[in-house]
C-alpha cells in the first residue's frame, strides 16, 4: 500500500506543479476550460493527503 501512496502522491504533485506552470504561463494550456484545471486540483488534493495518511500510518 506504501508504494501506491508514494505513487498517488508523486503523481498527483507532478500534475498540481503542472497547473502552477501552466497559470504562469511557462507551459501551454491544456485542451479543457480553467474551471475543469480548478476542479481537478480541487479534487486532486484530497488524494495527496490520504496518500501522506497512509505512508505516515505506523503499523
Amino acid at each position: 500500500m506504501k508504494g501506491l501512496a508514494w505513487y498517488t502522491i508523486i503523481f498527483n504533485l507532478l500534475l498540481i506543479l503542472l497547473y502552477i506552470l501552466v497559470s504562469a504561463g511557462v507551459v501551454d494550456a491544456p485542451p479543457f476550460s480553467w474551471l475543469e484545471s480548478i476542479l481537478w486540483i480541487v479534487f486532486t488534493l484530497p488524494v495527496v493527503i490520504l496518500g501522506v495518511l497512509v505512508i505516515r500510518e505506523r503499523s
